[in-house]
């Protein structure tokens, strides 16, 4: 006698859709709870032009180049490079909007990056805190450096790092987060690029 094995055999297949996920769905949808603050650059994003998301600070300290947001596989980021920039020295300051911390208690930040063609210590990315920011004082604010896992001229090219686990639990107030970018456009070992994504603020419970 034949028997039906489409049931079960669908069946299967449903449970395997249902229940699998990718790596990267592992990286950007990871047991945040509650989730204070988060920024994935989608909102609004057409590749390859200058990031202003609402709120946030764009700043080209010293040059012209600014950060971008670009798109790669459906996936949109922040980047900042100074190829092609023409500035011998370029310093580019992407900052978030002030993130009240009095409404949390033992927050932590978490944010992957990666970086491509960066091959001197000097063409740099440094993550920063600042409680004074007001959107206009960037070089009077007081900007404390986050200790976090960053690529290095080791990391492979576009291959994401995440940050680690950053305690904010001693900030209260209103806190900007800030990623500061130094390279050069005029010299070839200085104009790497660096990408950011999946910036969360939450609470562990």
């Amino acid at each position: 006698m034949k028997t039906n094995n489409f049931l079960p055999i669908l069946g299967c297949i449903i449970f395997l859709l249902l229940t699998s996920c990718s790596p990267e769905d592992d990286i950007k949808n990871p047991d945040f709870n509650p989730l204070v603050f988060s920024e994935d650059f989608s909102k609004g994003a057409i590749d390859n032009t200058i990031l202003n998301l609402e709120g946030w600070s764009n700043i080209a300290e010293v040059g012209n180049a600014k950060w971008k947001t670009q798109i790669h596989s459906g996936n949109p980021y922040a980047e900042f490079s100074s190829y092609q920039s023409n500035d011998a020295v370029n310093i580019g300051w992407l900052i978030s909007p002030a993130i009240n911390m009095d409404a949390v208690e033992g927050a932590t930040l978490q944010f992957r990056a990666n970086q491509s063609y960066v091959s001197s210590g000097a063409n740099s990315l440094e993550v920063f805190i600042a409680t004074d920011y007001n959107g206009n004082n960037l070089t009077t604010a007081n900007w404390q450096p986050i200790t976090a896992k960053l690529p290095t001229t080791s990391s492979p090219y576009f291959e994401y790092v995440i940050s680690g686990e950053i305690d904010l639990s001693s900030y209260t107030g209103k806190i900007n987060i800030a990623f500061k970018v130094k390279g050069s456009g005029t010299n070839t070992t200085l104009d790497g690029s660096y990408q950011v994504d999946d910036i969360r603020i939450y609470t562990k419970q």
